[in-house]
């Protein structure tokens, strides 16, 4: 039990993705968990958004894939209950 306890409280929940360790599937799983079922399809850049993120998709180099990523995922991330305009 209290190995348990101990393992508990040294690892780190990581939410949402990572950058720079190699590859994009965090990213691109974090986008679609973002936008499953038209989540966040209210948001007024979420045309570009998704095409940010076929584009991201379609990029063999991860540091590209990932820059990319980050422009989707800012398009549709809240601030503050808004959502970014430009």
């Amino acid at each position: 039990m209290a190995s348990i306890l101990l393992i508990s409280a040294c690892s780190t929940a990581e939410a949402g993705h990572s950058t720079g360790n190699g590859t994009c599937d965090d990213d691109i799983l974090h986008y679609e968990n973002m936008t499953v079922n038209d989540k966040r399809s209210d948001a007024p850049l979420y045309a570009e958004s998704q095409a940010w993120y076929q584009k991201a998709k379609n990029k063999h180099n991860y540091w590209k894939c990932e820059q990319y990523m980050e422009e989707a995922l800012r398009m549709i991330r809240k601030t503050d209950g808004e959502y970014p305009t430009e």
